[in-house]
């Protein structure tokens, strides 16, 4: 068996290899159209030796196998001249070079870590810090200890404040201790646990991650050592994939899965004090799901990160699950359970991300609306929550419904599309502590006679100030009937010092009453109201050559105080307000009084 550039094993005679002449023929019977099977045939080779040997004629990234490096070769000789020699000569020098490479460092046997102290040095350290003198026969002992050895690997310099510590905090110097609170900077005194690698601790992940690679480290096996280092991003890399480190190391990525298993196979063996540690504090981060309240699947991303930054969950999530004790196939298990979990994670992460975005822009929001409300002297107290209720049930309407508040932890009923607007202002907006739909019913005057009607919403901010809410859109807010309920609700706000806000979720009364129309269009309305009552087509008439919208109609008819009704359309100047038996903006419980029923009887509203 031989290896190919891809350490593939190919089948082929001992000793024997491609000579110039021999691929001089191959690329004759390539061109002449022959197929693999009998140029195998021709030169009394494997199909896979001459798939390997066309490889080495065509540029690495052209051909993932040698099935496709034949079918390149045949339509580039097909097509014309193709300087197949200076190719081969290409490959063959860089072949050469990976070789050299993999030699130089080692990779075809153990790794050796360079000592930069003497073992009998370090020894000396240990018994000025402890105290202990050593025995001649103790001393060999200590001396061929395993650790002493890895120790060795650090300046001496670099090890006595270690032992210094190590010895002031426990009274001990264990070598084990030693060498992984040397690798590990903090690792006799940082707390591994679960609670720590969730809470973000960030002396946890320096040292969790420090644990990782020396672990790596220990590795004796120079191939899986490489090929770990590289798909974990360690050693100063960026984490690589299974292709990107074949085309590196000249392998195949089959070959790299295999070195990767190897590796870690290795390491479930390892008796070195840092791999061990790394086993157990792995054990404990991903133990059984008994142990502790969050799944295996749902800790493992959350370990992937904190210990490999930067390394997807495949491959970092399968080799801490394999390190942590599990088989090969439910670590893959796991890593499957562990992908959904972070999906799922990332789902709510984003669902929280656009609630936050949303209480931002409700919270500015509230912020300009409650600047427009009406605010009538001294803030008077606020009712209290469970004082609160619903005076009347919404009318079951095309635009009705129900919304879940999660400030109120109850579903809020809505009558209208503005409604709604307004109860997810209220909702998400961090000022408003909390709010109730229909809260109170008001006795107002209109036409003659005696009506009431309920506010649509009672917000209390968290500063104490209590805001009187009705959600109305633009357009409907000057019409006669909703001007009374407005002077009403004003009367009973200035007796409670609350605010008074008419608003259609994004817009206010006050931004309707600001809103500019053409001067002309007033002149002209105002001028003929002076003497007579308009109808749409009068309106319609007066602003014959004046482009206008019904927003610009709103904005007159509120600023100038006109009488605007609908059904039929009606616009009339101001006779004042009516006032019916009763006073305007008192406040009533129960239901709607119907024409010629008896009159309700007055109580405060909750507060």
């Amino acid at each position: 068996m031989k290896d190919d550039v891809d350490g593939i094993p190919v089948p082929e005679r001992r000793g024997s290899s491609w000579s110039p002449e021999e691929y001089g023929r191959l690329v004759d019977g390539i061109a002449g159209g022959l197929s693999v099977e009998e140029l195998a045939d021709r030169h009394q080779r494997s199909i896979t030796a001459v798939r390997s040997a066309a490889r080495q004629l065509v540029p690495p990234d052209e051909a993932a196998d040698g099935e496709a490096a034949v079918a390149w070769l045949t339509e580039r000789l097909a097509s014309g001249a193709y300087d197949w020699q200076a190719r081969l000569a290409e490959n063959r020098r860089v072949r050469a070079a990976a070789r050299r490479e993999r030699e130089a460092a080692g990779r075809r046997g153990k790794r050796e870590r360079p000592l930069v102290s003497e073992p009998g040095a370090i020894a000396d350290v240990w018994q000025e810090v402890t105290g202990h003198r050593l025995s001649p026969g103790r001393r060999a002992e200590f001396l061929a200890r395993r650790p002493l050895k890895a120790l060795s690997a650090f300046p001496v310099g670099a090890l006595r404040p270690v032992a210094e510590r190590l010895w002031q905090a426990d009274g001990r110097l264990l070598l084990e201790g030693w060498l992984l609170d040397t690798v590990c900077p903090g690792y006799a005194t940082t707390d591994l646990s679960w609670e720590a690698v969730a809470g973000d601790s960030a002396g946890t992940a320096t040292v969790l991650r420090d644990l990782v690679a020396a672990a790596v480290d220990e590795l004796r096996n120079a191939r899986a050592h490489a090929v770990l280092c590289r798909r974990l991003g360690l050693e100063g890399r960026e984490p690589s994939t299974q292709q990107t480190i074949g085309q590196e190391l000249s392998l195949t990525p089959q070959r790299i899965s295999q070195l990767q298993a190897r590796g870690i196979t290795h390491m479930l063996g390892n008796r070195e004090p840092a791999t061990v540690a790394l086993r157990q504090a792995l054990g404990d981060l991903l133990g059984p799901e008994r142990a502790h309240d969050v799944p295996v699947a749902a800790r493992l991303p959350t370990v992937v990160e904190v210990a490999l930054p930067g390394v997807p969950l495949n491959p970092g999530g399968l080799v801490l699950a394999r390190l942590a004790g599990y088989g090969d196939e439910r670590a893959r298990s796991l890593l499957k359970e562990a992908v959904a979990a972070l999906a799922e994670r990332h789902k709510e992460e984003r669902k929280q991300q656009r609630t936050a975005e949303r209480r931002e822009r409700a919270s500015r929001r509230w912020a300009t609306q409650a600047a427009a409300a009406d605010w009538f002297g001294a803030p008077g107290p606020a009712p209290a929550r469970e004082e609160l209720a619903a005076r009347r049930s919404v009318q079951q309407r095309e635009h009705s419904g129900a919304w879940f508040s999660a400030k109120l932890g109850r579903e809020v009923q809505y009558e209208s599309v503005t409604e709604l607007r307004v109860v997810q202002l209220l909702d998400h907006a961090d000022q408003v502590a909390y709010f109730q739909e229909q809260p109170l019913a008001l006795d107002y005057a209109h036409a003659g006679r005696r009506r009431s009607y309920y506010p649509d919403f009672l917000a209390v901010t968290t500063d104490g100030r209590t805001v009187l809410i009705e959600a109305k859109p633009q357009g409907d807010i000057p019409l006669a009937i909703n001007q009374a309920k407005h002077r009403a609700a004003a009367g009973l706000c200035r007796r409670k010092g609350w605010g008074l806000l008419v608003t259609d979720g994004a817009r206010t009364r006050t931004d309707l009453a600001g809103h500019q129309a053409d001067p002309e269009l007033e002149r002209r309305i105002a001028a003929a109201l002076a003497s007579r009552e308009l109808t749409w087509p009068d309106v319609r008439d007066l602003a014959r050559g004046i482009p206008f919208t019904s927003l610009d109609l709103a904005a007159l008819i509120l600023r100038n105080s006109w009488h605007w009704e609908l059904g039929p359309y009606r616009l009339r100047a101001d006779r004042g307000p009516q006032r019916s038996i009763s006073e305007p903006g008192a406040a009533t419980e129960g239901p709607v009084p119907e024409p010629g029923a008896a009159r309700l009887e007055v109580v405060p509203p909750p507060g």
